[in-house]
């Protein structure tokens, strides 16, 4: 008997690391991504191919910039500029694209590394092949 749990329990432990679906987790959760994505964001932190380039950033972007997500598929930025648009998670779940409602504007995609009730990583590779890395918080 005691085996037969060891072993059922062996057997979970490995679904649940092989079913990890962002790069740095979470390994397993009961909200979608879809509901984790949905809120008020903040930057934490900003990186170009792994160096600190937080503050930087938030002086381009300004200091009290929020991203507001939400579930309906649209989105509010405010900061030392407004936007807003709709965004949408890819086919695989693994990317999530925001297109502005300004005239002229493309679709940016990002890679999500993270996906958390209270963090979300995002990843972009530029054209430059420069490697963008931004941690969200949520905002107060």
């Amino acid at each position: 008997m005691k085996r037969n749990l060891l072993i059922a329990f062996v057997a979970v432990a490995c679904v649940l690391t092989a079913c990890k679906k962002y790069e740095e987790g979470p390994a397993f959760s009961l909200r979608s991504a879809k509901a984790r994505l949905s809120g008020d964001w903040k930057v934490a932190s900003f990186s170009i191919d792994g160096v600190d380039q937080t503050a930087s950033y938030l002086a381009t972007i300004g200091n009290n910039f929020v991203i507001d997500i939400e579930k309906d598929g649209k989105y509010r930025v405010e900061g030392s500029f407004t936007d807003e648009g709709s965004w949408e998670l890819g086919e695989d779940g693994d990317d999530v694209r925001f297109k502005s409602d300004a005239a002229g504007s493309t679709e940016d995609s990002y890679r999500i590394l993270k996906l958390k009730n209270k963090e979300l990583w995002l990843k972009q590779t530029q054209t430059n092949g420069e490697v963008h890395e931004t941690h969200f918080e949520p905002a107060d």
